[in-house]
Order: structure tokens, then C-alpha cells, then sequence
């Protein structure tokens, strides 16, 4: 079994490695809520605003979405679709969306086997999968141009599918993003892809998550009971596709604006905006993955910049 140093060498170096209809919709309440909504579904705290949930039926499998605003807010912006990680679900943004609720339409989902989602019937969890879990999402509520904002892995997600839709998308941020695994030996990455697929994965996938979650107890308690969501064949799938990646083919066929938010930890030879130093980053001083949990300030002020770069890159006359 890999050890946890393996694992957190592995994890700090490269992981960081017909239209579908609305079938069920619920409102999710806040603390604005009246007090007969207070026995209703809430999602994590309860001082976040209120987020309308609904399942919709993707190519493979259900898939639940949480929207704020639907498409009815005052937002002189284009509309956010918020990706999250492997290790996550569409919650683990609610903090940033509660931050930007007055002024964004804004959608978010979890992958096929995360969260409220189900898995996919073909057990497909490759980028190429999980990315048509984006295309049943955005063709569901008729997001026909917009902007992805994207955590670790779900930003090669993000990237597979911007490849071949760069029309619809406007632009990618990237929140610590997954980094190339090709800096890695090939021991330790061919070592990581091959435990997560074996019989100890689920104590190796909760150890390889704790490994980056930081300092938060809160934020560690969270990500851990989220990635516990992945079953066996979710696990193994995610990993093959992180660990095989060669993420020069979908960075280089995305010709839009991309805006990275890196840590410490992710700051490497294995960095995306190493293989395109046209890519704008910035380095957040966290010891953290999860940004947006443990800094959600940092990540609604940087989607905030990165809008007004995108707009301008959109305005007419724009070179």
C-alpha cells in the first residue's frame, strides 16, 4: 500500500492531480427563510444564501444542480457554471456564490457519482465522461455563452470540454488546479493510479484528501465526508484520469482567457501557466486545496477580475 509520504508527494506535486429537461426542482432556504421553512433540505450553513436545487437527467445518470438566481438575476456579467473537484460536490462553492448572490447567475452541479449525483451507468469517469456532465448542465438551463470557474481536477474537466465548445465559453478559472503528472517519477504516479484502483482505495483516498486539505478542522471534516460520496469504480476512474493526463492537448486547443489562483503547494514545474506562460496566475497564500472553502473573499474577488478582463476581451473592437 502507498505510504502517506508517497501519497502527499503525489498529491502536492501533481493532483493538485436531445437537450435534458428539469425533472425536480425544491427551493433551499436560508436564515431569511420563515420559520415554517426551517424543517425543509438545508445545504451546509445556514447563513449562505438561498440556492435552488433541481435534478436533471445527464447522458449516463442523474445529476443534481444547485442555481442561484436562475437566470433572472440583475447581472450585467456573463453566467458562472462552478466545477468542482474529484474529491468534492457542487456545495463546496456555496460560500463564493453566497458572496456574489446579488449581483450573478450562477449554476453549479456535482459530477456523476459526487454528491447528489448518481453514477454514471457506463461507469465512465474519464475527462471526456465528466465532461459531458457539463454539456447535459449548461444545455439544460440554456447557458449559451458563459464562464467556467473550476476546482483542481474539474478544471481539466473544464478545459476537455472548452476545447471543443470554445464558443460557448468565455473564459476558465482556475482555482488550484490539477498540474501536469508527467513532472512526477512514473513509479509514484503509475504507484497512485494503481492503489486507488486496488482494495485499500477508500482508506488511500481519504488519506490522500486529509493529506491537502489544510489546517481548518471545519474545511477537513467536509472535503472528507465529500469525497467519501465516490464509490470504488469512481475512485479508481478519477485517478486514471489524472494520472494519464497530458494536459497540453486541451490547454493548447482552448484558445480563451484563462485566470489561475494557485497555492504554495501547486506552485511548480508541473503548473499549467508553465506549459503556457501567457496564462495570468496568482499564488494565494493558504496551506490549503480548498480555496474557496477556507478563502471564499479571495476566489469571489478574483472571479470579479477576472469577469472584467473577459468583458473586455468580449467588448466590441476588442482585438
Amino acid at each position: 500500500m502507498l505510504t502517506k509520504t508517497l501519497l502527499t508527494i503525489l498529491i502536492r506535486t501533481a493532483s493538485m492531480l436531445a437537450t435534458p429537461a428539469v425533472v425536480y426542482a425544491q427551493d433551499i432556504p436560508s436564515t431569511r427563510a420563515s420559520p415554517a421553512d426551517a424543517t425543509r433540505p438545508t445545504i451546509r450553513k445556514e447563513n449562505e444564501t438561498q440556492m435552488k436545487a433541481s435534478i436533471i437527467q445527464g447522458s449516463q445518470g442523474s445529476l443534481a444542480t444547485f442555481r442561484i438566481n436562475d437566470g433572472k438575476g440583475k447581472s450585467r456579467t456573463l453566467p458562472l457554471l462552478f466545477v468542482h473537484a474529484d474529491p468534492g460536490r457542487a456545495t463546496q462553492w456555496q460560500a463564493v456564490m453566497t458572496l456574489m448572490a446579488k449581483t450573478h447567475d450562477m449554476t453549479a452541479f456535482d459530477f456523476r457519482g459526487s454528491g447528489a449525483s448518481a453514477p454514471p451507468a457506463d461507469g465512465d469517469y474519464s475527462h471526456a465522461g465528466r465532461a459531458a456532465d457539463i454539456a447535459a448542465v449548461v444545455d439544460a438551463f440554456q447557458l449559451e455563452r458563459f464562464v467556467i470557474v473550476a476546482h483542481s481536477a474539474g478544471a481539466a474537466v473544464a478545459l476537455h470540454y472548452a476545447a471543443s465548445n470554445s464558443a460557448r465559453v468565455a473564459g476558465i478559472l482556475m482555482v488550484d488546479p490539477v498540474t501536469d503528472p508527467r513532472a512526477l517519477p512514473a513509479g509514484v504516479r503509475d504507484g497512485f493510479v494503481k492503489e486507488m484502483a486496488g482494495p485499500n482505495s477508500a482508506q488511500a483516498f481519504k488519506t490522500y484528501v486529509e493529506s491537502i486539505a489544510g489546517s481548518n478542522p471545519e474545511v477537513r471534516k467536509q472535503v472528507v465526508a465529500d469525497a467519501g460520496k465516490l464509490d470504488a469504480t469512481g475512485r479508481a476512474g478519477v485517478a486514471k484520469a489524472t494520472g494519464t493526463w497530458n494536459p497540453e492537448v486541451t490547454l493548447n486547443a482552448y484558445k480563451g482567457p484563462i485566470f489561475i489562483l494557485s497555492t504554495p503547494a501547486t506552485d511548480n514545474a508541473g503548473a499549467l501557466y508553465r506549459l503556457r506562460p501567457d496564462i495570468v496566475h496568482e499564488v494565494v497564500p493558504t496551506d490549503g486545496h480548498w480555496i474557496q472553502l477556507d478563502h471564499p473573499a479571495v476566489v469571489q474577488k478574483g472571479i470579479e477580475k477576472f469577469l472584467t478582463k473577459v468583458a473586455a476581451k468580449t467588448a466590441p473592437g476588442s482585438p
